[in-house]
């Protein structure tokens, strides 16, 4: 049985999942979603089911807007990691409280140049962040990095712990914000880009003179902006860590790396 869509339309936005949008569509058409599912299993439209995004419920909804049938087909999951629920850029929604999965978009609109982690933040005054965010698209999301991927959180450990206070007193200036995630963004993604790169992490599991601290060392000299206080070495004891365990694993699991160049993979799980 076909379904009609209702008579206010209702944009869908990019990433968009099945409750946001039927919370803002129902609304619009001045009733609910509990109101609009019952009338339809009612009728036989829509068969009963209590699963939330049980196919015939996402069918109903894309007919309910009129949406291609693309809408609210992005994956939970990706090669083993979780694809967030998160809000929306504000300005993209024109203001509307939108949730959805965007997996190959890190924590920056680049459009808009806003900050879209908790809270949102202008962040035109840090036009390094809107760089990184086009590198995180570019090099990590195709790597299988997502925003909360574990090693996305090592690579922020490292950014926090070795900028110099310095220099993130003068972002923070810049940016009216105290949050170091958004502060540490630029580093974090360095990092990140260099913890999965594939020569790394060969040499990090077969390293040479000097041992994977002192290539910990090198590999980040340049990462962080010039500051009075070098703290650059806390990074670099984070990173030989996170290896020394990998190459443990490895040791005791070949099975766990049969791509050493993507060792990192197995780190966190």
């Amino acid at each position: 049985m076909k379904i009609q869509p209702l008579p206010v339309p209702t944009k869908v936005f990019g990433g968009e999942g099945l409750i946001s949008y039927a919370n803002r569509h129902a609304s619009r058409n001045g009733t609910s979603i509990e109101d609009i599912e019952r009338a339809l299993t009612q009728t036989g439209a829509m068969p009963g089911t209590g699963r939330r995004h049980a196919p015939e419920r996402l069918q109903a909804w894309r007919e309910l807007g009129a949406l291609h049938r693309s809408a609210f087909t992005t994956p939970p999951r990706i090669d083993g990691a979780d694809v967030i629920d998160r809000p929306l850029c504000l300005r993209c929604t024109n203001g509307a409280d939108g949730y959805g999965r965007l997996p190959g978009i890190g924590w920056v609109c680049a459009r808009h140049r806003r900050w879209i982690g908790t809270p949102q933040h202008h962040i035109r005054a840090l036009p390094e962040l809107i760089a990184a965010e086009r590198h995180y698209r570019r090099v990590l999301a195709r790597r299988g990095v997502l925003v909360r991927s574990p090693v996305l959180r090592i690579a922020r450990e490292c950014a926090i712990v070795g900028i110099g206070r310095s220099i993130l007193a003068r972002r923070s200036h810049r940016a009216v914000t105290s949050n170091l995630t958004l502060l540490t963004y630029p580093e974090t993604i360095r990092i990140a880009k260099r913890i999965t790169a594939p020569g790394f992490n060969i040499h990090m599991l077969h390293p040479g003179p000097g041992g994977r601290h002192a290539l910990s060392l090198r590999s980040i000299a340049d990462f962080f902006p010039e500051a009075e206080e070098d703290e650059t070495w806390r990074a670099a004891h984070r990173i030989t860590a996170m290896f020394d365990t990998i190459a443990r694993e490895v040791d005791k699991y070949p099975s766990r790396a049969p791509d050493i160049t993507r060792a990192w993979t197995i780190w966190g799980t």
